[in-house]
C-alpha cells in the first residue's frame, strides 16, 4: 500500500497537477489583482456598459456590466499567462503553439462563461461580496480547465 501511494505521488500526472496549481496561483494573483484594481480601487466604468444596458433594456444594470467587463479582462491576462506557464513549466509541451493556444483560449472563453455566469449568480442574485464570488467563480472553472487542458491541450502528440 505504502509503495503504491509514493507510485501516485511520483507519478507525472500528480506532479503536473501540483505544477498547474502552481502556474494557477500566479494567474489567480495576476486575475484577482487586475480584478481588484479594476473594480474595487479605480472603481472602472466602461464608456458602453450604458449601451450594452440599453440593448439588453434595462435587464442588467451598468455596475454589474462593468463587474463582467472587468473579469474579462483579468480573465484574460491571467490566460495569456497560464498558457506560457504551463506550456514551458507544467506540461513541458512547446510544438504547434498557435493551435495549442486556440485550444487553450477557447477553453479560457469557455471558463470566462461559467466564470461570468456563476459572478451573475453569486453577485446578482446572491448578493455575495464580490471578491469571494470571484475567487468561488475562479476555483469551480480551474478544476474543469484542468481536466480540458490535460487531456486535450497538452496531450503529448506520439511521434
Amino acid at each position: 500500500m505504502k509503495q503504491k501511494i509514493n507510485d501516485l505521488i511520483k507519478s507525472d500526472g500528480i506532479k503536473q497537477l501540483v505544477k498547474y496549481g502552481m502556474v494557477g496561483v500566479v494567474g489567480l494573483v495576476i486575475d484577482m489583482g487586475v480584478y481588484y484594481l479594476l473594480v474595487n480601487k479605480y472603481s472602472v466604468h466602461y464608456p458602453f456598459s450604458s449601451h450594452l444596458s440599453n440593448l439588453l433594456d434595462g435587464k442588467m444594470s451598468v455596475g454589474m456590466l462593468d463587474i463582467l467587463i472587468s473579469n474579462i479582462i483579468s480573465s484574460t491576462l491571467a490566460v495569456i499567462n497560464n498558457f506560457i506557464l504551463n506550456s514551458y513549466f507544467t506540461f513541458k509541451v512547446t510544438d504547434n503553439k498557435l493551435k495549442r493556444f486556440a485550444s487553450f483560449a477557447g477553453i479560457a472563453i469557455f471558463g470566462m462563461v461559467i466564470s461570468s455566469m456563476l459572478l451573475t449568480l453569486f453577485i446578482g442574485i446572491m448578493k455575495m461580496d464580490d471578491m469571494l464570488a470571484k475567487a468561488f467563480a475562479i476555483c469551480i472553472v480551474a478544476a474543469i480547465q484542468f481536466l480540458i487542458n490535460k487531456f486535450f491541450t497538452f496531450k503529448e502528440h506520439k511521434k
